[in-house]
């Protein structure tokens, strides 16, 4: 009875922090592009491993599939629902003039993808290194 709320608690976390990492990073990523200096790419992709990272040392590798699906469907739901007018996730325009204000959201919504399978991938005893 007592793995119970903890199994539902895990899951319950590793949901929450894939909902926050893929919010606030799909607002942060473009921090520095427009000075060619992407910092804000840097820091919200190595967010998404560490999530992803403390989701498998939540759980097993259900957790990093989870945390994936969820953080990578919110960030390509807020890509995707942009109007003619406003837009979250900027893909081109005539004010984007370097390299890195031109290609950032595709580093960012690919990024994510990545960074996930990366870590899905990475040894087990890693893991099991920081659970209780």
């Amino acid at each position: 009875m007592s793995t119970q709320p903890k199994s539902l608690t895990s899951w319950l976390t590793t949901i929450a922090f894939a909902i926050v990492v893929a919010v606030v990073g799909t607002f942060a990523y473009r921090l520095g592009a427009a000075y060619n200096i992407p910092y804000g790419l840097f820091l919200t992709l190595l967010a998404v491993g560490m999530s992803s990272f403390m989701a498998g040392v939540r759980g097993n590798i259900w957790h990093i599939f989870a945390h994936g699906a969820v953080s990578i469907g919110i960030t390509w739901a807020m890509a995707l629902s942009s109007t003619s007018t406003s837009t979250v996730v900027a893909l081109g325009g005539s004010s984007l003039i370097t390299y890195w204000s031109q290609h950032c959201s595709l580093y960012w919504l690919y990024g994510i993808i990545v960074v996930h399978l990366v870590v899905m991938f990475l040894p087990a005893r890693w893991t099991k290194a920081f659970q209780d």
